[in-house]
C-alpha cells in the first residue's frame, strides 16, 4: 500500500462519517417492523430517511463556511452534541411523526460528518495524494454502509428495532469522545475569510465546480434510491424475513468499495476513470429499468443491476469531489460544503420522490436511477470534451 502522511486522521475521519452512514441505513432491514410499530405503511418509513438526508446535506451549507472562520474542531465537536441529542429523542419516540423529525435533527447535527470528510483531506493534500485519501475514505465510508443493515438486522433480530438507535448513541458517544481528545484542528491558516454567500457565489459561478457537484448528486441519489427502495421490494413485494433483507441489502456494496479501490489505482488516467464510472452507471440503469417495463421482479433483478451501478457510483465519489475541490484549497470549507450538502440534499429529494411513487415492483426504481445516470452523463461529456482538447 502507498504511504500516506497524517493517515491516523484519516482513521478518525472514518470513524465521524461512519456514525453518518449508519444511520441512514441502519434501520432498512426493519421497516416493516418500524411500520407496524406505529401502525403506518411501510412508505411512510421512507420519508424518515429522506428527512435525514435533507437535513444532513442542508446543515452541512453552514457547518463548511463556518469551519473556514473557526476551524474544523469546534464545528465537529458541537455537530456530534446535537446528533447524541436527537438520537435520544429517536430511541423515545412515541410515534411515526417524532420519530422523522428526531432523524431530521439528527442529520442537522451528523451532516459536520459529510462536509468534513471532504473538507479536512484538501487542508492536507493535493493532486494524486488528495485522489488517493478520498478512495481511502470512500472505501471507510462503504465499509461502513456494508455493515449497518447487517448490524441492524441483528440488533433487531434479538432486541427490537429501538435497540438499532441505542447502538448509534453508543458509537456516536465513542466517536465525540475520541474527537475531543485526539483530533487536531487543519484549518490552514492562510484561509481567506469570505462570507458564506460571497464563498458560494465563488463556487457556483464556476461551471466545472458546477458539472462535478451534479455527477456526485446524480451518483449518491441512484444509491440512496435503492436503499430507500430495497427494504420495501425485497421485505414487502417479496415476503423476505429482516435477516434475508439485511444479508441481500449489502451484497450490491463491496461492488462500490471495488469502484473507490479501482478509482485510487495508479496506471490510468483521471479520464478514462471517469469514462469507465459513467458508462457503469448508464449501463446499470437501463439493466434496472427494462424488467420493470415488463412487470419482472425477483432478487437477481434488483441485485445485478444494483451492483453495477455500485460499482460505477463508487468510482465517481472520489474522482469528482476530487474534481469539484482541487482547484480551491483556500475555500475547501464552502466547497466541502457544497458537495456534500447540495450531494445529500438532492439524495433526500430523491428518496421522497421514491416514497410517493408505486413501490409494487422495480419500474419505479429504475426510472430514478436512470434520470440519474442521463444526469452524471450529460454533466460529464463537456468536461470530457474540454479535456480531449487539451
Amino acid at each position: 500500500m502507498r504511504k500516506l502522511e497524517h493517515f491516523n486522521l484519516l482513521l478518525m475521519l472514518i470513524a465521524l462519517i461512519a456514525v453518518g452512514q449508519m444511520t441512514q441505513t441502519i434501520y432498512v432491514p426493519v421497516i416493516a417492523e418500524i411500520a407496524t410499530y406505529f401502525a403506518e405503511p411501510d412508505g411512510a418509513v421512507q420519508s424518515v430517511m429522506g428527512a435525514y438526508l435533507l437535513f444532513y446535506g442542508f446543515s452541512q451549507l453552514f457547518y463548511g463556511p463556518i469551519s473556514d472562520h473557526i476551524g474544523r474542531r469546534p464545528v465537529i465537536l458541537v455537530g456530534l452534541i446535537i446528533y447524541l441529542i436527537a438520537t435520544i429523542i429517536a430511541i423515545f419516540a412515541p410515534s411515526l411523526q417524532i420519530l422523522i423529525i428526531a432523524s431530521a435533527l439528527q442529520g442537522l447535527g451528523v451532516g459536520v460528518a459529510g462536509v468534513m470528510a471532504r473538507t479536512m483531506p484538501r487542508d492536507l493534500y493535493t493532486g494524486t495524494a488528495l485522489r488517493y485519501a478520498n478512495s481511502l475514505l470512500n472505501m471507510g465510508i462503504l465499509v461502513s454502509s456494508l455493515l449497518a443493515p447487517m448490524i441492524g438486522g441483528v440488533i433487531a433480530y434479538f432486541l427490537g428495532w429501538h435497540a438499532t438507535y441505542i447502538f448509534l448513541f453508543l458509537l456516536g458517544g465513542f466517536v465525540l469522545i475520541s474527537m475531543w481528545k485526539w483530533l487536531p484542528e487543519t484549518c490552514p491558516p492562510a484561509s481567506e475569510k469570505r462570507n458564506m454567500l460571497s464563498a458560494y457565489y465563488l463556487l457556483l459561478s464556476n461551471p466545472i465546480f458546477d458539472a462535478y457537484l451534479l455527477i456526485l448528486i446524480g451518483g449518491l441519489a441512484g444509491v440512496v434510491v435503492f436503499e430507500s427502495s430495497s427494504g420495501i421490494l425485497l421485505g414487502g413485494v417479496l415476503g423476505l424475513n429482516s435477516i434475508t433483507v439485511s444479508i441481500l441489502f449489502i451484497l450490491p456494496i463491496p461492488a462500490a468499495f471495488l469502484g473507490a479501490w479501482y478509482a485510487g489505482r495508479e496506471g490510468r488516467t483521471f479520464y478514462q476513470l471517469m469514462w469507465q464510472a459513467v458508462l457503469c452507471c448508464v449501463s446499470a440503469a437501463i439493466i434496472m429499468w427494462l424488467p420493470g417495463w415488463f412487470g419482472f421482479m425477483n432478487v437477481w433483478s434488483l441485485l445485478i443491476p444494483a451492483g453495477l451501478f455500485f460499482f460505477g457510483a463508487g468510482m465517481l465519489f472520489p474522482l469528482a469531489t476530487t474534481g469539484a475541490m482541487e482547484p480551491f484549497p483556500y475555500l475547501a470549507g464552502a466547497a466541502g460544503a457544497l458537495v456534500g450538502g447540495l450531494q445529500n440534499v438532492g439524495s433526500g429529494v430523491a428518496a421522497w420522490l421514491s416514497a410517493h411513487l408505486p413501490q409494487t415492483g422495480q419500474f419505479s426504481l429504475g426510472m430514478l436511477m436512470f434520470a440519474m445516470s442521463i444526469l452524471i452523463l450529460l454533466c460529464w461529456l463537456p468536461l470530457a470534451y474540454k479535456m480531449d482538447k487539451k
